[in-house]
């Protein structure tokens, strides 16, 4: 996917439901409001869902672009959180998207060392 169609699509999506992403916010960690409550709140406060099953995500990236995510002094992927609940185990090695979305952190689209070699989910 383009950076235009990813744009188009993130247009299309907050004109369904409201304002989207601003580039500050995507650019910025996010979670600057009400305190999350759970691991679950803090993730869901930092992605949006885009056609085609990705999930966009708005919150902070490390250096290479990587998703991350604090809560309660803790960080963690946001590849290997949505991994984790989606698959419903622990990831082995690095977690990567496999769909050609930028950053997509659907739990669907993403792939550990295990799946990328073939050993099942």
């Amino acid at each position: 996917m383009t950076a235009d169609e990813i744009a188009a699509s993130l247009d299309d999506v907050s004109g369904a439901v409201g304002p989207g992403p601003s580039v500050a916010r995507a650019q910025q960690p996010s979670g600057r409001g009400k305190p999350a409550t759970s691991w679950e709140d803090a993730f869901a406060a930092r992605t949006v869902a885009v056609e085609g099953g990705h999930l966009h995500w708005t919150g902070a990236t490390g250096h290479r672009g990587t998703p991350v995510i604090s809560y309660r002094g803790q960080v963690e992927t946001g590849y290997r959180l949505a991994f984790r609940w989606h698959h419903g185990r622990e990831p082995e090695g690095n977690v990567r998207p496999r769909c050609d979305y930028p950053g997509c952190v659907a739990g669907g689209h993403l792939a550990d060392r295990k799946l990328r070699e073939g050993g099942g989910s």
